[in-house]
């Protein structure tokens, strides 16, 4: 498991109860509204973001920081390329 970010990330999503493609578009939506290097924290409940967001930055210059799962959530920390 990679370290854990010591920064605050600097922008929060919560995303839980929605299903695909919601999780995907917002995370889209928020990034697109931030700088370079920012990292936007986003929890989903949906499985389907998991791919999603996995495809999502292979196809863009964001990367996933960190992933994680447990109690039915899914905790990515992303940074905007």
């Amino acid at each position: 498991m990679p370290p854990r970010e010591s920064k605050k990330p600097d922008v929060e999503l919560d995303v839980r109860g929605l299903n695909c493609p919601l999780p995907l578009l917002k995370a889209r939506k928020a990034l697109a509204g931030m700088s370079a290097g920012q990292t936007l924290k986003l929890i989903s409940t949906d499985p389907a973001s998991v791919p999603d967001l996995e495809a999502f930055c292979r196809m863009t210059p964001h990367e996933i920081v960190e992933q994680s799962q447990g109690g039915g959530e899914y905790l990515f920390l992303l940074r905007k390329g």
